[in-house]
C-alpha cells in the first residue's frame, strides 16, 4: 500500500500522541448511536504515548448512555452473564491446537530471535526455580529436566545453578538484570507453587511478576540488537501487566472489575512503569484469574473474560479479533475471539516446566508479532502530525489488492461501535476524502462528507458469486432508484465505493476474512479454489479423501469477509426526532423506501431496526427517514430461482432484538417475506412510542422495565416469543398491553401510567392520536385483517376455519353425529404466519396504503409546526 504522496507506508499501528478531542458531532450513521463522549484519561492524566497502541479518538459516545435508556445496569449485566454462559456452552472450542501458531512472528529473522528469547527465558527460569527448590529442601516436581538445554539451544546459561545470569552484549548490566530477574521469579514462584486455599487477590502480584520477567528478557535481547530494524522498531513491544489489578476501566459501560489488563509498551519503557488502570481501548488482552484450578474455575473465568472482551471490541475501533487469558489456579488458557467463535489454546499448567515454557512462548510471540496478529487493523493508521486517523478504502468496486487502487479517507469520530462479541462488528466512521493540511483541533475541526461502514459480513469465498454482498445491493439500489427517488419522494443511501478489505503481509496482498484470522489466508492473486490447513467447521468428504490439503466444509455457511463501504448522506439517529409528527414521518418514509427496495429493486431488507433508520433534515427543516444497512438483504429473484432449482437452504434468523418478527425469532420454516419486515417496523414503532419518541423526554429505566413490552428483550428466546405472541394476538391484547403504555407528548404519563410525568408543551392531541392510530392500523392489517380468512388471524396455531352451509338445518340435525367429525380436535391445525405469507402481496399493498395516509398527515403537521414557529419568530422582531 502506498500513501497519498506515493511513498510506501507501513500499515502497522504507530505509537501516537494522545489525540485531540473533537467537538461532539450531531451526525450519526448506519447503526449509529449518538451518546456522550467517553471519559478516556481518568483524572486528567493522559497515558504515556510509549504504550498507546489504539489511541482514543472522539466518538459520538459510549454505549453507556444508550444502554441506560433501555434497562438498568443490573439488568444489562444479567443479560451479558447469560449470554456469556451461552457462549461458553455453544461458542467455545476448547484445547484447539490449530491456533497455536497464529502469533508466531512472520518475519524469519524475528522468528529466530523469538526462539532465542524463549529458550533463554525458559532455561533461566527453570535453573533458578530448581535452585530455590534445592535450597529450600522442597520437591522439584516438574523441574527435573528444566536445566537441560536443548541440543539446538542458541544460548547457554551459567553452569552454576546458585548464581544464574543472562549473557548480554551490553556491558555492565548483567548484575542488574540478574537481580531484577531473581526478584520477579521469587514473586512468580508464589503462583507456580499456588495452593487453591489462598485468596484470589494474592494471585495478581505473582502473575504480573511472571509476565514482567518475560518482558525483561525480551527487552534485554531487543535493545542489544545491532540492527534496530530487526526488532527495535515498529512492530515489537513489551507485553506488560497493568499496575492496578481488580479495577473497573474508566471507559467501561458497566461496573465489572477486570483482574488485569495487558498492554504493549515501547521496548525502551521501564518494565516497572506505573501504567495505572489500563483502559479497554489500550489493552492487548484482559487476564481473568480464579483461585481454583478446575473446570468450574475455567468456566467462571471464561464467562467474565467474554464480557470484558466485548468491551474491547466496543472501545477499539480497529480491532479485528481479540485475545484473552484465563487463569484458574496454575492452569492457563489463552483464548482467541473471532467473529463467529471463541477458541482456547491447550491447557498450560505453569506448575510444570512444559506449561511455563508454553506460556513464555505466548508472551514472547505477542512481543514480536505484527500488530495484525494481535487483532489490529493494518489498514488504519493514526497520523500524529495531524491528530486524525487515516483509513484505506478500495477506490473501485471489488477488493483492495494487487493492481487495485486504494483511496485514503480521514476521520476523528466513530459514530457506531461494535457492541457484540460475535457477529458483524459493524463500525461507522464520519470521514472526508480530503487530507487535512493542519492539525485537527477545536478551532480546526475535521468536516465529514461521507459515512464509512466497516463490518464482517457473511459472504461467499468467491466474490463474483456473492449475491448477498451489500455493495452489490447498494449498487442495485443506486441504479434502480436514483432517478426515481425524487419522483417517489424518498431518500436512499448512495454508495460511493466499497469492497473487500485486503492488506500487505510478507510482500503479498491478503484478503481479510475468517480464513486469514485463523492462519488460512491466501494471497489475493492466488486463484486456487481449495482451502489449506485446519478448518474450524471442517467435515470429512469421502469423495475427496485422496486430495491432500483440500478441505470441503460447511464453513462456507459461516465464512465472513471484512468489508468497507463509503456512502452518503450523513444522517441522525431515529431517537433524534423532536416531535411525534417527525417520528411518524420518518418511520413512514422508511417503509415507503422499503417498498421501493422490494418492488423496484427486488431486494428484501430483513433487518428493520432503529440502528438502520436515519433522520435526514433538508434545507426546509422537515425531518425525513432513510433506510440503510443491507448486510442482511437478499435478492428476491435470486432466492426464488434457487428455490425452484431445489437448492437446500438453511433457515436464517436475521434482525435485531427486540424488533425481530415472531416468525423470524422462532426459527420457523415459513418463508421470510416483507411482512416480517413490516412486523419489525411495528415493533420499532411500539418500542419508541413506549420509550418516548421525543429526544430528551424519554422514560427512565424503571418505567420501561415495568411495561409489558420490556419482556420483548428479557429471558430466553421462547419467553420473548411468548411475550410477543400474547401482545400481538388480538386487538384487545395489543391495545391493553402495548398502546395504553405509550408515552405521549404533552401528556402526564401514558394513558395508563400517571407516574411518568414529563415537562414540555401541554397537549398534542392530533399527533398523539396519529401515533396510536398508525400502530393500531398496522397491527390490525397484519394480525386481524378482516379482508382475509380467520385462518390468517392471530399469532397462535389453531384449528382450520371451516365454513358450513347449514342454514336450512334444524337444531336436532346440527346436533346429530353427522357433524361430530367437524370438532376442533379433528380439524387440521393452521399456522397464521404461513397463511399470511401466501397473501403477502395483498397485505403489503394494504399496509402501504396505511403508511401513505399517515405520512401525509404527519408531513402536514410538521409543516404547520414550522410555519407557526416562523410566524412566532417574525412577531418578536421589533418593527
Amino acid at each position: 500500500m502506498t500513501s497519498p504522496d506515493g511513498k510506501r507506508k507501513s500499515l502497522s499501528t504507530p505509537e501516537p500522541e494522545e489525540p485531540t478531542t473533537q467537538p461532539q458531532s450531531n451526525y450519526v450513521t448506519p447503526r449509529g448511536k449518538k451518546q456522550k463522549p467517553s471519559v478516556i484519561q481518568g483524572k486528567g492524566q493522559p497515558p504515556s504515548s510509549a504504550d498507546i497502541r489504539t489511541p482514543s479518538i472522539q466518538r459520538s459516545g459510549t454505549s453507556r448512555a444508550y444502554s441506560s435508556r433501555l434497562s438498568t445496569t443490573e439488568h444489562i449485566l444479567t443479560e451479558r452473564h447469560a449470554e456469556a454462559h451461552d457462549h461458553y456452552e455453544r461458542r467455545l472450542d476448547k484445547d484447539d491446537d490449530s491456533i497455536l501458531s497464529l502469533t508466531e512472528p512472520l518475519d524469519r529473522k524475528l522468528k529466530g530471535i523469538a526462539e532465542e528469547i524463549i529458550e533463554k527465558a525458559a532455561l533461566f527460569m527453570e535453573s533458578y526455580l530448581r535452585t530455590v527448590s534445592v535450597n529450600s529442601g522442597e520437591s522439584a516436581d516438574g523441574m527435573s529436566d528444566a536445566i537441560k538445554p536443548r541440543p539446538d539451544s542458541p544460548m547457554q546459561l551459567s553452569n552454576t545453578p546458585t548464581d544464574p545470569s543472562i549473557s548480554t552484549q551490553r556491558a555492565g548490566n548483567t548484575s542488574d538484570n540478574s537481580v531484577l530477574l531473581k526478584e520477579k521469579l521469587d514473586e512468580a514462584n508464589k503462583w507456580i507453587s499456588w495452593k487453591s486455599s489462598s485468596k484470589e487477590k494474592n494471585m495478581y502480584g505473582p502473575i504480573g511478576a511472571f509476565i514482567k520477567y518475560v518482558a525483561l528478557v525480551v527487552k534485554e535481547k531487543l535493545t542489544s540488537l545491532a540492527d534496530p530494524s530487526s526488532g527495535n522498531g515498529r512492530g515489537c513491544r513489551l507485553v506488560l501487566p497493568s499496575t492496578k489489578s481488580d479495577y473497573n476501566p474508566p471507559d467501561a459501560d458497566d461496573t465489572m472489575r477486570i483482574d488485569m489488563g495487558l498492554v504493549g509498551a515501547n521496548i525502551n519503557s521501564p518494565v516497572e512503569a506505573n501504567n495505572g488502570r489500563v483502559l479497554y481501548y489500550k489493552v492487548i488482552a484482559v487476564l481473568e484469574a480464579k483461585r481454583k484450578g478446575d473446570d468450574d474455575g475455567f468456566r467462571d473465568a471464561f464467562e467474565q473474560l467474554d464480557i470484558y472482551t466485548r468491551q474491547m471490541y466496543q472501545q477499539q475501533h480497529n480491532l479485528r479479533f481479540a485475545w484473552g487469558i484465563t487463569v484458574s489456579g496454575t492452569q492457563v488458557r489463552v483464548c482467541h475471539f473471532g467473529p463467529n467463535r471463541a477458541k482456547s489454546f491447550p491447557l498450560m499448567d505453569i506448575s510444570k516446566s512444559e506449561g511455563r515454557r508454553a506460556f513464555i512462548k505466548v508472551l514472547v510471540h505477542w512481543s514480536l508479532c505484527e500488530e495484525s496478529q494481535l487483532g489490529r487493523d493494518p489498514t488504519m493508521e493514526y497520523l500524529r502530525d495531524l491528530k486524525c486517523w487515516q483509513i484505506a478504502c478500495p477506490d473501485e468496486a471489488g477488493s483492495m489488492g494487487e493492481g487495485a487502487d486504494v483511496k485514503y479517507y480521514y476521520f476523528t469520530t466513530v459514530s457506531c461501535q461494535a457492541d457484540r462479541l460475535f457477529g458483524r462488528h459493524t463500525r461507522c466512521f464520519l470521514a472526508t476524502d480530503i487530507r487535512p493540511t493542519a492539525v485537527i483541533s477545536d478551532n480546526n475541526p475535521l468536516r465529514p462528507k461521507f459515512v464509512i461502514k466497516d463490518s464482517w459480513a457473511f459472504s461467499k469465498r468467491n466474490a463474483s458469486e456473492d449475491t448477498r454482498d451489500e455493495v452489490r445491493s447498494l449498487e442495485k439500489v443506486k441504479a434502480c432508484l436514483l432517478a426515481k427517488a425524487a419522483e417517489q419522494d424518498i431518500i436512499i443511501p448512495k454508495i460511493e465505493v466499497g469492497g473487500r478489505v485486503s492488506f500487505l503481509r510478507n510482500g503479498g496482498w491478503v484478503e481479510d476474512n475468517t480464513d486469514t484470522l485463523y492462519g488460512r489466508g491466501k494471497l489475493v492473486t492466488d486463484k486456487a479454489d481449495t482451502v489449506h490447513g485446519p478448518d474450524e467447521l471442517a467435515e470429512d468428504n469421502a469423495d475427496d479423501a485422496n486430495k491432500p490439503g483440500e478441505v470441503r466444509s460447511n464453513d462456507d455457511l459461516y465464512f465472513r469477509t471484512h468489508r468497507r463501504i463509503v456512502m452518503e448522506p450523513i444522517g441522525e439517529p431515529l431517537r433524534s426526532t423532536t416531535s411525534v409528527a417527525e417520528f411518524v414521518t420518518v418511520v413512514c418514509d422508511v417503509m415507503r423506501c422499503h417498498n421501493a427496495f422490494v418492488n423496484d429493486c427486488g431486494i428484501l431488507h430483513r433487518d428493520i431496526s432503529p440502528n438502520n433508520i436515519l433522520v435526514f433534515r433538508g434545507a426546509d427543516g422537515i425531518a425525513r427517514g432513510m433506510l440503510i444497512d443491507l448486510d442482511c438483504a437478499i435478492d428476491i429473484d435470486q432466492e426464488k430461482r434457487e428455490k425452484r432449482e431445489g437448492r437446500e437452504k438453511r433457515k436464517e434468523m436475521t434482525g435485531t432484538l427486540p424488533y425481530m418478527s415472531i416468525n423470524n425469532l422462532s426459527g420457523s420454516l415459513v418463508e421470510h417475506t416483507s411482512l416480517d419486515d413490516w412486523e419489525s417496523m411495528l415493533c420499532v414503532i411500539c418500542w419508541f412510542a413506549t420509550l418516548g419518541t421525543i429526544s430528551g423526554k424519554r422514560r427512565g429505566d424503571g418505567e420501561l422495565a415495568r411495561c409489558p413490552i420490556g419482556k420483548w428483550r428479557q429471558g430466553s428466546t421462547d419467553e420473548m416469543i411468548a411475550a410477543k405472541q400474547s401482545t400481538f394476538d388480538s386487538c384487545n391484547s395489543f391495545q391493553n398491553l402495548i398502546v395504553r403504555h405509550f408515552k405521549l407528548e404533552g401528556v402526564a404519563g401514558s394513558t395508563g401510567d400517571k407516574s411518568d410525568k414529563i415537562g414540555g408543551t401541554v397537549g398534542k392531541p392530533d399527533e398523539n392520536e396519529l401515533l396510536k392510530r398508525l400502530a393500531i392500523s398496522i397491527h390490525k392489517c397484519l394480525f386481524q385483517n378482516r379482508r382475509l380468512s380467520p385462518d390468517c388471524h392471530g399469532t397462535f396455531e389453531k384449528p382450520k376455519h371451516v365454513e358450513l352451509e347449514h342454514g336450512d338445518l334444524s337444531f336436532e340435525e346440527l346436533e346429530s353425529d353427522e357433524f361430530d367429525g367437524l370438532s376442533n380436535e379433528s380439524l387440521p391445525m393452521v399456522n397464521p404466519f404461513k397463511e399470511r405469507a401466501e397473501k403477502c402481496e395483498t397485505i403489503s399493498k394494504q399496509l402501504l396504503e396505511i403508511v401513505y395516509k399517515y405520512w401525509g398527515k404527519a408531513m402536514a403537521l410538521q409543516k404547520g409546526a414550522l410555519e407557526a414557529k416562523s410566524n412566532a419568530t417574525i412577531s418578536t422582531v421589533p418593527q
